[in-house]
């Protein structure tokens, strides 16, 4: 039952959470029949096995939830594009008997797969009987009493309203039918999210609506809207309502107005507006049909008039034709030069961005009136967008048109070429930064008198593309007064200067023109003041920069206030001062190089986006990072002119690369080419006569690469100009980033002439060789030998990297105090220039010599030092070890090499130093490692070496080291005493250096000196020598697993006393030496005492017993010691009686006690000290007191108590006046005084034993006690 239970309970569960179909027959609804899903779903699903299915839940809903298509059981709504799906979901609704016409809407969203005519993935609504049940993965078709509402339904992103307020339910009255929601996806393509459906309503209205309504006679004030009159036609006729937003009206909403026919005429209007109506019948004072919503419209504009000028920073007067179209233009502030524009927008103006897989054709547009006559006009607008397209071919891109009024631009159309219709331009793409069109003759002579429409046409297909799409600003239009020049050109450019020249307008201005240079590409305003004034039609420009990128514009004068527009000629580039070789380009500097990029995409720059190191020059699509537009085909150039000497035929050439590119198709180049031949963006360079190319196609390498060819042949350009050329070229489509960069660039003629040469860092073994690195990258031959012989050592050296300016060498095992001579000649192409030449000596020796001590005496040393270094002078230094101070006497000189150090002490250690400093120089060389020794040891001097080789409770042995020399008697003398008495305990210790004391006391401090007897007379004694002796320290000893066999209760029964017993758990060993509680007392020689063990053990295991008391307290469980030995065996308790010697040790303090280790073990019997596999191990502390002797004091006696004593010592049975003394073991007066309150402080005293002589007039008693 309860196994049934929680099935039910997880089905239900599933089933409320939209998982899987209901597993019972629905319940009919009734109408009205609402839905919103907020709180529970009522829809069966019929999914089955496909894999994108309905389901319930809160992954999106207009509000709250929803029912929509999911491919992970309701967690998001989405779909997996690629597995074919066909599901259901319904609802069962009675229709009650004579029902006609009904109401449904529902509000849905789902984008999905499919076109205008072909759709994929898509949504379909069916009314069925109820006797038909859909079939997941089959779609639904016409059929008998089937009805299909609406087509198919995807492509809508955001959520939308379907209403139907003429459904005909006739079919179905009296019966129930079936209202279904099918979704079918194919296994290609689609674009999330699939449909999901929201706020179902299904009503029977008692006042029906009216329908086909319409809009017409609209001018920029007013319309006419009408409808067709329901049957029956409403008793009190008609209210509408109209907005200029698309938000529908609900049933309390105010009507803008009444009418009592089928039409009413609308005023009051604002032109270029799109108007939104609504209208409802009304069949009483409280019953009125739904509003039902008729065509949007657009009032028409009222044309502008010329000049025109619009930037949208206060306002938006186009028109925008948008349709349904997923991408359409939207006035806002998503991007503007500067502030507001009119763009591109998939997302109703919230971004200028758009919908790649969704073809989309849209116009904005504005109407301006044109004056009678007009021949020439100026239009000028400022536009940005990338899209999709390529030179011969486009996709996603702008077009401008100028069409009459009567042209009626629509959404998801192309304007074509037709009469009285003219293109501006060509198709608008690829530019991803604010541009300028202007177009200064504009002929709109067939407007003269009329109207015409500007329209700017956004296109784009459904496939590719690349954000942003289309925005415009700043648009234009006058008619000039004074007309531009034309056909602006350049020629005659050199380094410093060229000729622009035009061709004049027709009128000629009367004043001339006026032109304007610069080098940044940035139009001048008609304020702007102008360069200079010609009268001419051209101009020679003087005092350019070389190798520099002009820009310049022309406007004509008409008088002294009316100007043309600026119109802008071709920029050009001045041509370089050639560069001399050396030539070396790191771009660390100023560039050279020249640029050829015109309006090509991915253009040369120079900067830091990449560099090795630094900067470099490299391809850009934005002029900052190194990256290209893959799908825009470029061709572009950077150059730099060198100046080649006459004569010259080879030289090193080199650079640094690095690109991805693509095979064949984008990739770098490098040519030599004569001056005179000028690359042109756009085209490549050719094999012709006097060109050269440098390798093959460089691309496919993302690290740097270096390309070096160090013989070639530039001979041609010998006594010329050659110009260096980097060609960059890249295909429309496919490509890895980053294109190319170019580094480190570098043209050497290699130069042998005699370098300048310096010795530098002498050593006695060395020098160091500089010079001047030749530039070009000459090696270098060096040769050297010492002053007078015949014989040179060489050695080839390669040229320094650049940019190094100089060379280095090091000239190794010289011999030391040598003269040599040295000379270097440079190389190039094996041919030696001429040789330097330079002379220097080596230092002497530095290397500190060895050092020797021998004939060591107690008072002197000799030490000696070997070998000695040619042309050099030695110092000595001697000290005791320890102190700071050095000795320095003065020693003799070369070939003298020995001096004895005197006035020594006897066995004190020494050391000693030597070093040379070289003739000539003032710096000595480094000392030797110093040399230690010791100076003969004589009687007097106390032994060395005293120390304890071991140390015991009550014992310690003690060594020294022996004295042999003069005087020796091979005798000693040791003492020792306890810290704190004078007198000394002394021992004769003959034939030996090792002797051990006896006799000592636990846990007590001495002090112990040793010294030699010299023929008679004990020599000087060592140090005092401080030790303390320790206290019992027992073995180790413990299990290594107790889990199953432990002792769990000890018990110790003294005879006549009661049972001292203590019950445990399982340890591997335990220590209860430091628990009062777990104290034992025996008492010394007494019989009958009985231990018993109580065991633990596995079933079947056998456990042994043995139990010990180190009575003596010699920190050994000895064998007489062992009081139980039992098993092993399976015995749960063993016991046994014993005997505490009449000797054993009497705890006589409250830390003097003596040990009992009770061991149990399995397999076996303990064994002491020694660890064991299964059982366990515990300690405790055992005090052992004397016999009591009974009535053995005189009660009235003079008593001391404690003993032994910590702090206070008491004294009972005295009387107020008693006095008292105390001496220490060896006799000396400590302490005296009145004995007050029957007590004496003894804290201060050190620990040992005393004698107390206490006075009570008469009586005179001495007690001992020991101080704790």
């Amino acid at each position: 039952m309860k196994k049934f239970f929680t099935s039910f309970i997880f089905l239900w569960l599933v089933s409320q959470l939209g998982i899987m179909s209901h597993l019972k027959a629905q319940t009919p609804a009734t109408i009205p029949y609402t839905q919103n899903f907020n709180s529970a779903n009522d829809f069966t699903f019929v999914n089955g096995t496909q894999t994108n299915k309905w389901a319930y839940g809160t992954a999106t809903g207009n509000t709250g939830s929803s029912i929509y298509i999911s491919n992970d059981n309701g967690t998001a709504n989405a779909y997996t594009v690629n597995s074919t799906s066909v599901v259901q979901a319904y609802r069962e609704i009675t229709v009650p008997a004579n029902t006609t016409i009904a109401t449904l809407s529902f509000d849905w969203k789902g984008i999905g797969e499919g076109f205008t005519t072909t759709n994929y993935d898509y949504l379909r609504v069916w009314l069925v009987p109820a006797t038909f049940t859909p079939v997941a993965g089959t779609q639904i078709t016409a059929g008998a009493g089937r009805i299909q509402l609406g087509g198919n339904m995807n492509n809508q992103a955001t959520w939308l309203n379907y209403l139907n307020s003429g459904l005909n339910l006739s079919s179905f009255a009296g019966s129930t039918l079936r209202l279904v929601f099918e979704w079918r996806n194919d296994f290609s393509s689609g674009t999330q999210p699939p449909v999901a459906i929201d706020n179902v309503n299904l009503s029977i209205p008692s006042c029906v609506m009216p329908t086909a309504l319409a809009v017409n006679n609209i001018t920029p004030n007013g319309a006419t809207i009408s409808w067709t009159a329901p049957t029956p036609a409403p008793a009190n006729g008609y209210q509408y309502y109209i907005t200029t937003t698309n938000t529908a009206p609900v049933a309390t909403t105010p009507a803008s107005g009444t009418s009592a026919t089928t039409s009413t005429i609308l005023g009051s209007l604002n032109p270029n507006t799109t108007y939104y109506f609504w209208v409802r019948s009304v069949c009483g004072t409280n019953d009125l049909s739904i509003w039902t919503p008729g065509p949007s419209f657009t009032t028409p504009q009222i044309p502008a008039t010329i000049p025109y000028t619009q930037n949208f920073t206060g306002g938006n007067d186009f028109a925008f034709v948008n349709g349904t179209q997923t991408n359409q233009w939207a006035y806002g502030s998503a991007t503007g030069n500067t502030g507001n524009s009119i763009y591109i927008s998939n997302n109703n103006g919230t971004a200028n961005a758009y919908t790649i897989g969704s073809t989309s054709v849209v116009q904005a547009f504005r109407d301006i009136t044109v004056p009678a006559g007009t021949t020439i006009a100026n239009l000028s607008f400022d536009w940005k967008g990338i899209g999709e397209g390529f030179t011969t071919t486009n996709y996603d891109y702008l077009r401008v048109w100028l069409v009459p009024i009567t042209f009626v631009p629509v959404a998801g159309t192309q304007i074509t070429a037709g009469t009285g219709r003219i293109q501006v331009g060509g198709n608008m793409n690829n530019q991803a930064t604010w541009a300028n069109y202007l177009n200064s003759n504009l002929n709109i002579t067939s407007f003269a008198g009329s109207t015409m429409r500007l329209v700017f046409e956004w296109r784009n297909d459904s496939s590719g593309g690349t954000q942003p799409p289309m925005a415009i600003d700043n648009v234009n239009i006058s008619i000039p007064s004074c007309v531009i020049p034309t056909a602006l050109a350049v020629n005659t450019v050199t380094a410093n200067g060229a000729t622009i020249s035009w061709t004049a307008p027709t009128p000629a201005p009367a004043t001339g023109y006026q032109y304007y240079v610069t080098t940044t590409n940035t139009a001048p305003t008609q304020t702007t003041p102008p360069t200079g004034n010609t009268n001419a039609t051209s101009v020679t420009l003087g005092s350019l920069a070389p190798n520099t990128t002009y820009y310049f514009w022309v406007r004509s004068r008409c008088n002294t206030t009316d100007y043309s527009l600026w119109t802008a000629g071709p920029s050009f580039t001045t041509t370089q001062i050639p560069a001399t070789i050396p030539y070396i380009q790191d771009f660390s500097g100023a560039v050279d190089f020249g640029f050829t990029n015109g309006t090509q995409t991915n253009k040369w720059v120079s900067g830091s986006a990449t560099g090795n190191t630094g900067n470099s020059i490299y391809i850009s699509n934005n002029g900052t990072a190194n990256a290209y537009t893959i799908s825009s085909t470029s061709v572009v150039h950077a150059y730099r002119d060198i100046a080649v000497p006459a004569g010259t035929t080879e030289a090193q050439f080199g650079f640094d690369w690095k690109a991805g590119g693509e095979s064949t198709y984008d990739y770098l180049r490098v040519w030599l080419v004569p001056a005179s031949y000028q690359p042109v963006a756009g085209t490549q360079i050719t094999a012709g006569t006097g060109r050269i190319q440098i390798g093959a196609n460089y691309n496919l390498q993302t690290a740097w690469q270096n390309f070096l060819n160090p013989a070639l042949n530039i001979g041609s350009f010998a006594g010329s100009t050659m110009r260096v050329v980097f060609e960059w070229r890249n295909d429309g489509s496919g490509g890895v980033q980053p294109p190319v960069a170019v580094d480190n660039v570098k043209l050497l003629v290699c130069n042998n002439a005699t370098p300048t040469v310096t010795v530098g860092t002498i050593t006695q073994n060395s020098a160091v060789l500089n010079w001047n690195q030749d530039i070009n990258g000459a090696t270098y031959e060096i040769r050297y030998r010492p002053v007078g012989s015949t014989t040179w050592q060489t050695q080839s050296v390669g040229a320094a990297p650049y940019p190094a300016a100089t060379n280095t060498f090091t000239l190794t095992n010289l011999l030391p105090a040598t003269e040599y001579e040295v000379e270097i000649a440079a190389v190039c192409k094996n041919v030696s220039g001429v040789y330097s030449h330079n002379t220097f000596i080596t230092r002497c020796d530095p290397t500190p010599p060895n050092v020797t001590v021998t004939n060591i005496t107690s008072t002197s040393a000799l030490v000696t030092w070997n070998p000695l270094a040619v042309n050099a002078t030695y110092q000595l230094q001697w000290r005791e070890v320890g102190t700071a101070v050095w000795n320095t006497p003065t020693i003799p000189q070369p070939p003298a090499n020995s001096y004895v150090l005197d006035g020594l002490s006897s066995y004190k250690t020494y050391e000693v130093m030597v070093r040379n400093t070289c003739i000539g120089e003032t710096t000595p060389n480094p000392w030797s490692n110093a040399q230690v020794f010791t100076t003969v040891r004589v009687c007097e001097i106390p032994p060395p070496g005293l120390t304890i080789t071991q140390l015991n409770p009550t014992s310690a042995e003690v060594t020294w080291e022996a004295y042999t020399g003069t005087g020796a008697t091979n005798s000693y003398v040791l003492r020792y005493r306890k810290v704190g008495i004078p007198s000394w305990t002394n021992i004769t210790v003959n034939n030996t250096t090792t002797y051990t004391i006896t006799g000592l006391i636990e846990l007590t401090k001495y002090e112990m000196q040793v010294a030699n007897v010299c023929t008679g007379t004990p020599g000087n004694f060592t140090p005092l020598y401080y030790f303390t002796t320790p206290t019992v320290v027992y073995c180790q000893m413990s299990s290594t697993n107790s889990g199953a066999e432990f002792i769990n209760k000890v018990t110790v029964t003294p005879f006549n006393s009661a049972a001292k017993e203590n019950a445990s758990g399982p340890s591997n060993y335990t220590d209860f030496t430091g628990d009062t509680t777990k104290y034992i007392t025996l008492i010394q020689g007494s019989q009958g005492n009985v231990v018993k063990v109580d065991k633990t053990s596995a079933s079947g295991s056998n456990t042994g017993v043995a139990v010990w008391i180190d009575f003596n307290r010699n920190g050994y469980f000895d064998v007489n010691e062992k009081i139980l030995s039992n098993g092993p065996n399976s015995q749960t308790s063993v016991s046994a009686a014993f005997t505490v010697p009449e000797d054993a040790f009497v705890s006589s303090t409250d830390y003097k006690y003596v040990v009992m280790r009770v061991a149990m073990q399995k397999d076996g019997v303990p064994v002491n000290c020694t660890s064991f596999a299964d059982g366990e191990v515990e300690d405790y502390t055992v005090r052992i007191q004397k016999k009591p002797i009974v009535n053995a004091l005189d009660q009235t006696e003079i008593i001391l108590y404690p003993n032994p004593v910590k702090t206070v010592l008491n004294i009972k049975n005295i009387s107020v006046k008693a006095n008292y003394k105390i001496y220490s073991a060896a006799g000396q007066l400590v302490s005296s005084g009145v004995i007050v309150n029957n007590k004496i402080d003894v804290s201060r005293l050190i620990n040992g034993l005393y004698v107390i002589e206490v006075v009570d007039g008469d009586t005179t008693v001495q007690k001992k006690f020991i101080k704790e």
